[in-house]
């Protein structure tokens, strides 16, 4: 009887080896970036705007994520219509929805220093249905 009763303990344990409290195919949802700077965005007559995002020092092959408050400062509504960068080292990630007067729209801009060393300067450019001048980020970084 102890026999068995062992037999049954040990298959119980093997059987939930390996298992952990959640599906290994479950997405990992990301946590929320805090806003490290927001921007206002006028109408078509005011000056294109700029900002600097300093990611600090970070070794090459990190990658490192901003995120960007796009306020809308026109009299009307605009969406962000399209981006530019420099090179594909970096991207944002942004709403088609549009940006209602006096509202702020959520931006992510991403690094990813692989293969980079040294100081480094990029530019990410935001085009909106206010203005045709874009506005203009700069990612800067120093990577070791």
């Amino acid at each position: 009887m102890r026999t068995l009763f062992g037999i049954f303990a040990l298959l119980a344990l093997v059987g939930c080896g390996g298992r952990g409290s959640s599906p290994a195919s479950a997405p990992k949802i990301a946590p929320k970036i805090p806003l490290q700077t927001v921007i206002s965005v006028g109408d078509s007559l005011s000056p294109a705007p700029s900002d600097t995002l300093r990611l600090g020092r970070m070794h090459s092959g990190e990658v490192i994520a901003m995120g960007i408050g796009i306020r809308n400062a026109a009299d009307k509504s605009f969406v962000i219509t399209h981006t530019e960068t420099t090179c594909g080292c970096t991207d944002i990630d942004y709403s088609t929805q549009p940006i209602g007067v006096g509202d702020t729209a959520r931006v992510e801009v991403r690094f990813d220093s692989q293969g980079f060393y040294g100081w480094q300067f990029k530019r990410v450019r935001l085009y909106t249905s206010a203005s045709v001048s874009p506005l203009t980020i700069y990612v800067e970084a120093e990577v070791e």
